[in-house]
């Protein structure tokens, strides 16, 4: 991914795209799942953690709608939040975490939930 692919405004800072991966994991995952979600996280490898065990929570979860795409996009978001959380030469941090962001996003949908529209 690209820089290009990341998203701009007033939160585009690496701590405001964790702050706002947690804060859309609060609106659902701890009525669905049974998981705590601290009150602020705020680096990469807090992200990696939560998401992690959010998609570990999934697997043992019964879930609505389509549970089989929320698993599926909740453990791809995990995989992402690892490379933002690695720190290699060449991972575009901001980028990885815009795809764990919207991975997240896709999974609460994939549950029937509604995901409000940010520009």
């Amino acid at each position: 991914m690209s820089a290009g692919i990341a998203p701009e405004g007033p939160r585009v800072g690496v701590d405001g795209l964790c702050e706002n991966i947690r804060g859309a994991l609060e609106g659902w995952v701890p009525g669905m799942l049974g998981v705590h979600v601290p009150r602020s996280v705020s680096r990469p490898t807090e992200v990696a953690r939560l998401v992690g065990t959010v998609a570990g929570a999934a697997e043992v979860t019964v879930l609505s709608g389509n549970g089989p795409t929320a698993r599926a996009e909740l453990y791809t978001a995990a995989a992402k939040a690892l490379e933002a959380a690695g720190g290699r030469p060449g991972t575009d941090v901001r980028a990885e975490l815009a795809a764990v962001r919207a991975g997240c996003r896709r999974a609460a949908v994939a549950l029937g939930l509604r995901v409000p529209v940010v520009f």
